[in-house]
């Protein structure tokens, strides 16, 4: 088996693949867009006998840990023909992924697993889902009272534009909310996107956008599509929410206006939140929903320097023995430190063995202490993290408070 980047003219082969393990086969000819939307540099291909077997794709994304933005590697379009699975070569993949994430200086990854167990083995730890809700628009009626989009306040604007030419608009509006520490209704786990426009056209071309803005600045926006087909009855006709933000309960409050002025031409609304969210108390007489919870997350630290490596957390210092098979460069002891409310981490030689441990822990375990996936007792149940005295647990505990993630971009 050999793994390797595949080339320009390869992606026809990994289109097919994608599409024999997601989509409805088809042979007929696939437009120009489905291949332009694959970069090869995104994509790690495993070679058997020289044809092309199983593939994956590493995309270089950030994302908001703990409210400071790191470079997260998101791994998606992950197959493998039938024919030759049970052969390793997902898991050859991986190895090369994390490697290659490492030589592009990311530090964490994220994935949607198509088996929890496969991925947990390779070091991911499992966080939550996000719940989708559905909603009756009738449930959105008060906001149209509101003097703000609707009602013509000076101030407040409103621009609705195809999601294709949304890209730029929602990446600086992303980056600009998680620095500032505006961002709502939840920043830990955000995913900013970095594709090409080619990628972000294939996966948004079905879709619209809506950006609201307060004297001409955007404060909050919204990804969506509309199915308000005339064949279908009022009560079936929806607008489904693919990504919501907001900057503050009044940008909030506007785009839920928005949303309420098609009480005309729709009869409900889906929407992802984060799963603390009680959305009752922004409604009103709407009855029982109805909420679905998507696939669950998992995570996991690539690099452990520069996952911990200025995270807002005080904490006393401790040292930690990491094990991680997969990732060679985080089987170390670790020193970390806060200053000024900052960590700081020290790579310590494995054979220095005077040197007190505070604690043993997973690359699982480690993943999920970062990302606050797990309580502590959880972990020490697991065992993925071993070896602790009473002042360390609270230490952790303390520190490493868990962290609902919200991440409503799919990839």
């Amino acid at each position: 088996m050999k793994i390797r980047k595949i080339d320009k003219n390869e992606r026809l082969e990994i289109l097919k693949g994608d599409l024999y393990a997601y989509s409805r086969w088809t042979n007929q000819d696939l437009p120009r867009s489905h291949l332009t939307a694959i970069n090869p540099e995104d994509v790690l291909a495993a070679e058997i006998d020289g044809k092309i077997v199983a593939a994956l794709q590493c995309f270089s994304f950030q994302q908001s840990l703990r409210g400071i933005i790191k470079p997260m590697g998101g791994i998606g379009g992950v197959w493998t023909y039938p024919e030759y699975r049970n052969l390793g070569c997902v898991k050859a993949l991986m190895k090369s992924a994390f490697l290659e994430m490492r030589m592009r200086g990311i530090c964490v990854s994220m994935l949607t697993p198509f088996k929890e167990s496969f991925y947990e083995n390779l070091g991911y730890a499992i966080a939550n889902s996000l719940n989708e809700v559905t909603i009756p628009i009738s449930a959105l009626t008060d906001y149209l009272k509101l003097p703000c989009v609707a009602n013509g306040a000076a101030n407040w604007s409103c621009d609705r534009l195809p999601a294709t030419e949304a890209r730029d608009i929602l990446i600086n509006f992303l980056d600009n909310s998680l620095r500032s520490q505006t961002l709502q209704p939840h920043d830990h786990g955000v995913a900013i996107t970095k594709f090409a426009y080619e990628q972000w056209w294939h996966l948004h071309r079905q879709k619209l956008c809506v950006v609201i803005k307060r004297d001409r600045q955007p404060v909050s926006i919204a990804i969506y599509a509309i199915d308000s087909s005339g064949n279908l009855p009022m009560s079936d006709r929806q607008i489904e929410i693919s990504s919501i933000f907001w900057t503050d309960l009044e940008s909030r409050d506007c785009l839920l206006n928005f949303f309420a002025t098609h009480r005309d031409q729709i009869g409900k609304l889906k929407m992802p939140m984060p799963i603390s969210a009680n959305l009752h108390t922004w409604l009103k007489d709407a009855g029982k929903l109805s909420s679905t919870l998507s696939e669950p997350w998992m995570v996991r630290v690539v690099d452990i320097v520069e996952a911990l490596h200025d995270l807002p957390i005080w904490c006393e210092p401790f040292t930690f023995a990491l094990s991680d098979p997969y990732c060679s460069w985080n089987e170390s002891l670790f020193g970390v430190s806060s200053n000024r409310g900052q960590l700081r981490v020290k790579r310590y030689n494995l054979e220095v063995q005077e040197r007190a441990i505070d604690f043993r822990a997973t690359i699982a375990g480690i993943s999920a202490l970062i990302y606050g996936t797990y309580e502590i007792e959880e972990l020490v149940h697991k065992k993925w993290i071993t070896d602790l005295t009473t002042d360390t647990y609270e230490l952790l505990e303390n520190s490493f408070t868990p962290c609902v993630i919200y991440n409503p971009f799919k990839f």
